[in-house]
């Protein structure tokens, strides 16, 4: 059975250069477009990764679901990447990573990523769970 991979993420044209390039290396991918989709396809599809953008319809909800999903015992343990360029934008005076409470995310990594550099991180990160 091939993995699930769910994005959530509002910029329509990246998550569709992703849903592709990530069904063409094997992977079964669903897409939410904003977080609270993103969570009602998350516990309807269990998947086996997440990768979440951080602004969407809101500057932080990407944050705001990472702690949802920490939350809920059915998901809690799906593994979290957040793909983001919170850190480049203007008017943040921070650098955002993962933390336990605030940012409960298993990696972040900053936009832009080539395919080549999110490939590598998505299966280094489900054969962590595989382990």
């Amino acid at each position: 059975m091939k993995d699930k991979i769910l994005i959530i993420d509002d910029d329509v044209d990246l998550v569709e250069t992703n849903r592709a390039f990530l069904s063409l290396k094997g992977y079964q991918v669903c897409c939410a477009y904003n977080g609270r989709e993103g969570l009602e396809v998350m516990r309807r599809e269990k998947p086996d990764l997440v990768i979440l953008d951080v602004m969407m319809t809101d500057v932080g909800e990407g944050f705001e679901v990472a702690r949802e999903i920490r939350k809920d015992s059915d998901i809690k343990d799906t593994p979290v990447l957040m793909l983001t360029s919170v850190n480049q934008e203007h008017g943040f005076n921070l650098t955002v990573g993962p933390d336990d409470t605030w940012n409960p995310v298993d990696c972040f990594l900053e936009k832009p990523v080539t395919h080549s550099q999110l490939y590598d991180k998505v299966v280094e990160m489900l054969n962590k769970v595989k382990q």
